[in-house]
């Protein structure tokens, strides 16, 4: 306790030394203060008060436990009322720094180093106290505090506008731990291979999806320059089980994908003198894109090359081609780890220049003096806090008519969309996606202007603005199609895209069983969490919301797959073709409920892919991050005949044609083909697009398709019949989703897209066969289609 009475700075930690947010952010950074003459200490929950949990897992500690640790350390910062306070996070530690504040005055720096908003530290107690709420709390918390420290440029975008004195400083490495002395010795540990490395906490799904991409990648390299290299996976956490029984499910054959348990953080330095390669296959998130990895400032002090995609400080810190290799896509991530692999001479030329640019910059020696100063500029009084906002969430949900409760992440994206929009110098100019209903919701809440420090005219212009500007509105009267309502009960099997399904019971069950991502790692019973299920309910909703409710490709994967589980397809027997011309997770997601799946390549370059497959290659269309069981699939790449003429096979129960193969130039004659080895009785199941204009930019539907005139066709030309009614149903929400093709952000998720003069959206189809289909018939429905 004498020490911390004594102290001029309290580096207050959530984690640990093991971990290394508070190894370098708390720990490194005390010690280059003290180095400096200021006398710093730190205050660990883990390390000193006897948290049971550290990192992604303190998710599990009960809230009486954290409201527990807090009081034991405001016992402690209480009686320090001269120390600044030096936050590394803002976690739920941090109310033991704001109570200590609030009683003595301490100053306060925010130290923030993680995209963490999404936890929610006090779930039970937000309904109580919402500026509890992450994105309530940490605007307020950067706002109050003397100063804030970000670790990366992402992170320093985002606290800025709370507050204008915020400061970057990166989770750089010590170089009396990680240098490249010894790495000319024997290698004793890991073997004279070219060795790769991922290590870190494995901690949920983010990390989980980056290193499957990492592996996938490396699998995909030639094996001629694959064997020269040894794969090494150093982890802890809690889904490190779950990932390495992943990936020994996804790659069995792969002998030289090597795991190896947690080595102590002082151990790491001799780690990497025996390392070649440190991989970093971060995808692009809010997280990742907020990260300051520390491995990679350590990698570039021990002379190992970096493979990364880029995404956040790779990209911002180093050179593409120089200090180091950047892929985005798995192809380029693959093809940049097979050159660091083959080539000695860039290899070592990349870590070189790494190593360089280290030294001038990214040391803990580099950025002490700057440290410093910041901490003695915060030895100053704080400002006041604001004032304390209402519940928003259930306004929200009543206004919306909402059966399902409020996605958290659906309200911070209406708050995000608010901040730009207020900021913006011209309204007409924002982005009309910005533009939605749940952001009319948040402007109607009566405690807008206070929670986001908007003022009431301010609100007004953007209230007005989103009524004219919004999609839906602008979109209504170019449509050729009927505006219906949508039909009651579950959703039809035929249908356009919705973004409304995603909270049908029904539909919405299937949407948490679609959760196949080989990454996706959800919280259970085994986390032993207080009150997992409404952690759970609360996680799958986002989920759901994230990656179905807003996302073209998404939706239609899973009405397809809801359709064929409402048509009985799903039950462990079924076989099925599925037809597509660009590689789809959904055929590796089906042989999780059917017994085999064929699937037929048609896309471009697909001889050039059976070549590769012929040759023992990797096949490409197998890495798409999802489980499956590769017993059960058999990729064929080309036209109708490479998948076989199955004389002595089964028939197929389906024929899946997704990715818009039914506008191939070739649809007619591959239908005719595929009806002969369909089953009576069996499904065609259809992915495609329907033109809601008339524009004709796009191969899809024409507008006098979106019914009735559908069935009519198949029932003229074909032995099938349409399936379960259609449902043409277009819902404001859906339009608002409007991307234009080719302008910056059309990957985003979307449900309906402007090509050139062409408005689009997506439609799913199912037909049944109930008799032979005339010579000639799938010839002129194909035209027909087309036309």
């Amino acid at each position: 306790m004498a020490r911390y009475a004594q102290a001029a700075v309290i580096f207050v930690a959530q984690d640990g030394f093991k971990l290394a947010p508070a190894r370098v952010r708390a720990y490194s950074f005390a010690k280059l203060v003290n180095q400096r003459g200021i006398r710093a200490e730190v205050l660990s929950f883990f390390d000193h008060l006897g948290a049971a949990e550290q990192g992604g897992p303190v998710a599990g500690l009960a809230e009486e436990e954290k409201l527990r640790l807090n009081l034991a350390a405001f016992e402690v910062l209480s009686q320090n009322p001269r120390a600044l306070l030096y936050v590394q996070k803002a976690g739920y530690h941090a109310i033991a720094c704001l109570m200590a504040a609030a009683r003595n005055g301490n100053r306060i720096v925010l130290d923030y180093d993680d995209y963490d908003l999404g936890n929610q530290p006090f779930r039970r107690i937000e309904p109580w106290l919402p500026s509890l709420k992450p994105e309530e709390f940490l605007g307020r918390f950067a706002a109050r505090a003397q100063a804030c420290v970000a670790s990366s440029q992402s992170i320093l975008d985002l606290l800025t506008p709370f507050n204008p004195n915020t400061h970057l400083v990166h989770t750089v490495a010590d170089r009396d731990v990680f240098n490249p002395d010894r790495r000319g010795e024997p290698r004793r540990l890991f073997g004279d291979s070219v060795n790769i490395l991922w290590c870190g906490d494995v901690w949920g799904d983010i990390p989980m999806k980056d290193i499957v991409f990492g592996v996938d990648a490396f699998a995909l390299v030639p094996s001629r320059i694959r064997g020269k290299a040894r794969f090494h996976i150093i982890g802890f956490g809690r889904a490190w089980e779950e990932l390495k029984r992943r990936l020994r499910q996804r790659h069995p054959e792969m002998d030289n994908l090597v795991f190896h348990e947690h080595i102590p953080p002082g151990e790491f330095g001799a780690v990497l003198t025996e390392m070649d390669i440190g991989v970093l296959p971060y995808a692009d998130n809010a997280f990742n894109a907020s990260k300051s990895p520390t491995k990679m400032f350590e990698y570039m002090l021990a002379k190992v090359a970096i493979c990364a995609t880029p995404v956040g400080e790779a990209v911002h810190c180093l050179e593409d081609g120089t200090s180091i290799l950047l892929g985005k896509e798995l192809e380029d991530f693959s093809a940049r780890l097979a050159t660091l692999i083959d080539d000695d001479g860039k290899r070592q030329a990349v870590a070189v220049a790494a190593y360089e640019r280290a030294l001038a910059d990214y040391t803990l020696d580099a950025v002490g003096d700057r440290l410093t100063a910041i901490i003695r500029q915060a030895m100053a009084p704080e400002t006041p806090s604001g004032p304390v906002g209402v519940p928003l969430e259930t306004f929200m949900r009543q206004a919306l008519d909402r059966r399902l409760a409020m996605p958290s992440r659906e309200v911070a994206l209406a708050r995000g969309d608010l901040k730009a929009a207020a900021a913006a110098p011209d309204l007409a100019a924002v982005d009309p996606r910005r533009w939605s209903a749940p952001l009319l919701a948040l402007l109607d809440w009566p405690g807008a202007a206070r929670s986001e420090g908007v003022p009431e005219e301010t609100l007004a212009r953007v209230r007005d603005a989103a009524l004219r500007h919004r999609n839906a509105r602008r979109l209504r009267p170019r449509l050729r199609i009927a505006a219906t309502e949508r039909p009651v009960g579950p959703p039809c099997l035929g249908k356009l895209a919705a973004s409304e399904d995603w909270e049908d019971p029904a539909w919405f069950a299937w949407a948490q069983r679609f959760k196949t991502n080989c990454g996706t790692f959800h919280v259970s019973a085994a986390d032993n969490i207080p009150d997992f299920e409404a952690l759970r309910d609360d996680d799958l909703l986002n989920h759901v919301y994230s990656y179905f409710k807003r996302s073209r490709g998404t939706w239609e994967r899973v009405h397809l797959l809801y359709g064929l589980d409402r048509l009985g397809l799903l039950g462990g027997t079924a076989r099925m073709l599925a037809v597509s011309t660009a590689v789809d997770g959904v055929y590796l997601a089906l042989t999780e409920w059917v017994s085999h799946v064929d699937v037929l390549d048609i896309g471009p370059g697909a001889a050039a892919r059976a070549g590769c497959a012929a040759a023992g290659e990797l096949d490409t269309w197998l890495l798409k991050p999802r489980l499956f069981h590769r017993d059960r699939i058999t990729i064929h790449h080309g036209q109708p005949e490479a998948a076989g003429q199955r004389s002595g096979d089964a028939p197929w129960n389906a024929v899946l044609l997704l990715q818009d193969a039914i506008f191939d130039p070739n649809a007619d004659g591959l239908l005719a083909w595929a009806d002969e080895r369909l089953a009576d009785g069996g499904v065609l199941a259809v992915m495609g697009r329907l033109r809601l204009d008339g524009g004709t930019d796009v191969a899809g539907l024409g507008p006098d398709l979106a019914g009735e005139g559908l069935a009519a066709l198949f029932a003229r030309h074909t032995g099938f019949e349409l399936l379960g009614g259609f449902d043409a149903s277009l819902s404001d929400a859906t339009l608002d989703r409007l991307v234009r093709t080719g302008a910056p952000g059309a990957e985003n998720p979307h449900l309906v897209a402007l090509t050139g003069d062409t408005l689009h959206t997506s439609v799913v189809w199912f037909c049944r066969k109930t008799g032979p289909t005339v010579p000639g018939g799938w010839t002129r429905l194909a035209t027909a289609l087309r036309a």
